[in-house]
């Protein structure tokens, strides 16, 4: 492959890349959350990993 092909096709790779991750983030958001206890548990979670993110900006 020569400089000027890579030229071309690296910035192609990274539209597609972004377009492949926006695709996906939209199927994710689409999902049911599931039950309640999962979604309970899910907000443990998000406060746990809160907590820590505080804790570790405090330092």
């Amino acid at each position: 492959m020569s400089f000027d092909q890579s030229m071309y096709l690296v910035p192609l790779m990274g539209l597609i890349g972004l377009l492949y991750t926006i695709w996906k983030f939209f199927w994710v958001s689409k999902q049911d959350a599931g039950t309640d206890r999962m979604k309970e548990i899910s907000n443990y979670i998000s406060e746990g990993a809160m907590a820590f993110l505080r804790a570790e900006w405090k330092i």
